[in-house]
């Protein structure tokens, strides 16, 4: 799969409006420190997002625009969100944290082919958890929030290459059990609506399957 053309477009505070441009728009969610900038760097196989070892590194919403992904994929916009669960700062730095996610989910209007070159069309959500710990209740609250509102889900664990393979196909099955919830289960079936990729930033294991799944969320549009 040739490398995806991106690039850093801005950082934006609370009261800031999304350049979408126009074109789709893709939010990543996840806890603080779980990955989402290396995620964002290995999927465009770039260093265009910033990623630290200290939870709280990301405070701002940042906007990178996608603009030659991978065949069959259309440009979009990538809006990594501050991280939930922690925040250095206190109970203020949370506070900013939530201000800033609430003003971004209140300017998306959801599966419209236009929203103008003013609006954000999201065309779903990432949502970044821990390969190695399956089930967290921010996690799942975050998930639960997001259907609630019915946005598109894909769920993307990182950081397998931290836990052997048996592990591995443990926290899996772990972390399938817990996308069966009401509310995430497919209503005929019984079994989880929302996707699953457990991924290596380090390695690049299955970052394919991520594209995969975005070309889908980005044909519905």
């Amino acid at each position: 799969m040739r490398p995806a053309s991106a690039e850093f477009v801005t950082s934006v505070a609370a009261s800031g409006q999304i350049p979408a441009g126009g074109l789709p728009v893709v939010a990543l969610l996840g806890r603080s420190n779980v990955g989402k900038s290396s995620l964002i760097n290995a999927l465009v196989k770039r260093r265009i997002a910033r990623s630290g070892s200290k939870p709280g590194t990301t405070r701002l919403i940042n906007v990178y625009r996608v603009a030659a992904p991978p065949s069959g994929i259309r440009p979009f916009v990538l809006v990594d969100l501050p991280g939930y669960g922690y925040a250095r700062g206190g109970t203020q730095a949370r506070q900013t944290f939530d201000t800033i996610t609430s003003h971004f989910f209140a300017q998306v209007t959801v599966g419209a082919r236009t929203s103008g070159a003013g609006g954000v069309n999201l065309a779903g959500v990432l949502l970044v958890v821990d390969a190695r710990h399956p089930g967290l209740e921010s996690d799942l609250a975050a998930l639960a929030w997001s259907l609630e509102r019915q946005y598109p889900v894909i769920v993307v664990a990182t950081k397998a290459d931290r836990i052997s393979r048996a592990v591995g196909a443990r926290a899996s099955q772990a972390h399938v059990r817990a996308l069966a919830r009401p509310g995430a289960t497919d209503a005929e079936t019984g079994r989880p609506a929302v996707p699953l990729v457990t991924v290596s930033t380090e390695t690049g294991e299955n970052l394919g399957q991520v594209w995969t799944r975005l070309r889908e969320l980005l044909r519905l549009l």
